[in-house]
Parts: C-alpha cells; structure tokens; sequence
C-alpha cells in the first residue's frame, strides 16, 4: 500500500468510497453527493453538513478541494500523500479550510462519462483531501437557543377597558404580536435559528383563547364586531390571574436547506384583573 493511504481510508471508512478509493465528484450533480470540490459552487457549500437523525448530529463529509478540476464528473484516486518539498514541491501543504487542516495527496484524476465509465487517460494533481466532522444537535441547540433567545420580546398583557372590569362586560386582552425571528450562525455549524411565536391565554375562571389578540381601538367596538377582539366576559367577580403563553417554535436550517427542530422556548407575561360586580345609582 501506498505511502500515507492506510490513514486516510480509515478516515473514510464509514462513506461511500468508489472501488480502489477513489472518489467521485459530479458538478451537475453535486448538491447530493457526499466527496465534491466544495469551493466552486454555493450549492456544494449549502450541502456541505448534512443532518444525521439517527445519532442526532450534523455530519460533514471527507471532501476533496480541488480548484483545477474541469466543470464535469471527474473521478479522483488518491495516490502518495505529500510529506516534503521532495514529495510535491513547495505546495506539498494544504491551508486551513473551515477550521479543518487539509492534507494533501498527489491524486489520479479521471474523467467519466454520462454512462459512469472512465473517459481517456488520467491526470496527475495534487489535492487537497478534508477529514469529516461530526457535532452532536445538542451543542449546536445550546449556541442556537442562547442567540436566539436574545432577540425574543418579553410578552406583556395589555386590557381594556384598563384597571378595574365589570362582571357581564366584555374584557378585552392582548399582547404585542411579535414577527417571527431569524438570526444566522456559523459555529459550530452554518445555518440560520429562526423561531416562530404561537400565543395561548389563560383568563381565569376556565377560560381561555389563542392568538396575541387585538389592543382596543375606540373605532372598533366590541358589540359590532364580533371575534375582532380576543377576551372573557367573566360571570363571577373577583381578582382573574390572566396569562399569555408564548411558545417560540425554533428550527434550525442548515445551511438554508434542511430544517431541524430544536426545542420550543416558552415566555409568560401575566395581569391580576380585578372583576368587580356593577350597581345601580339612582340618579336625580
């Protein structure tokens, strides 16, 4: 065996590596193939991690970067791994390539056809050769919560008519609609948090509504218009524990093309409504 291989086959040993360990790279085809130039094309960067639920990780594959490699499917087969200057020359060393040291190997490198088979004889390169990467969801979820989390508005419940209330009367609550959020990351993994409000309440009494409802405009009665407004016309007077819950539903797209749930975020805002009963004033 060659010089240097043995190392990286056992890098490789979980992918999909062609007979030989070569590796095959299509350009037209590259969103979904696992070894790619990865440099060229914001398609093959997108598609650089990939999400694996079964081990609740994101994976990036081994990848070759190759930048001299023709715009059609070519197949690579690695040969000597470049250690010196007497190796390779002066570029025998690969640089830093998204925080991944690459290694760099003089490599056969063949063209295929539409119908898989080698076209011609191959060239001699030299490439660059990335090892994988895995980074379990729970670690991107803890960055991904504590970024996100920062830009959620603390919910506030808003009445009317304001202050005290009347039994029979209809009372209506609200709290701000927030727009859904969004925020990009690049580590641990590229991609963008984006979480999306949903509203429920808890008026007291049994009673209950969902949405962020609609703070009270004097054009807008409530008698004329029914369900605009969302709230309770309570029976029994007394001090109601009135609640809005705002559940952030929160994914993660990686790298605007995979959509992976994280755990929702949940925030509370609250008002004591005093519900006191009406009385009749004989008036002069």
């Amino acid at each position: 065996m060659r010089r240097g291989l043995t190392a990286l086959i056992l890098v490789l040993a979980t992918q999909a590596v062609v007979a030989n360990h070569a590796w095959a790279v299509d350009p037209g085809r590259s969103c979904h193939v696992g070894f790619s130039r990865w440099a060229a094309s914001s398609c093959l960067k997108s598609l650089g991690w990939q999400y694996d639920a079964a081990s609740a990780s994101f994976v990036r594959p081994p990848r070759i970067l190759d930048d001299s490699a023709p715009v059609q499917s070519v197949r690579y087969e690695l040969q000597e791994r470049c250690l010196s200057d007497a190796d390779c020359g002066s570029a025998h060393t690969c640089a830093v390539n998204d925080g991944v040291e690459g290694r760099r190997y003089r490599s056969l490198v063949f063209l295929v056809g539409s119908d898989g088979a080698d076209v011609g004889a191959p060239n001699v390169r030299l490439v660059c050769v990335y090892s994988g990467r895995a980074v379990p969801l729970a670690a991107v979820e803890s960055v991904a919560r504590d970024k996100i989390q920062k830009k959620l508005p603390q919910p506030v419940v808003t009445s009317a008519p304001p202050g005290q209330s009347l039994v029979n009367l209809f009372t209506i609550f609200s709290a701000a609609s927030a727009p859904e959020q969004a925020i990009a990351i690049t580590d641990p993994v590229p991609g963008e948090v984006r979480a999306v409000p949903e509203y429920s309440w808890d008026f007291g009494d049994g009673l209950t509504g969902r949405g962020p409802g609609t703070p009270f405009d004097p054009d807008v009665l409530p008698s004329r218009n029914r369900g605009y407004y969302l709230g309770a016309t309570y029976t029994n007077p007394g001090t109601k524990h009135v609640t809005v819950t705002v559940t952030w539903r929160v994914t993660f797209r990686l790298e605007g093309v995979i959509d992976v749930p994280l755990a929702p975020i949940v925030m509370t805002g609250s008002e004591d409504k005093v519900v006191a009963t009406a009385r009749g004033v004989l008036v002069r």
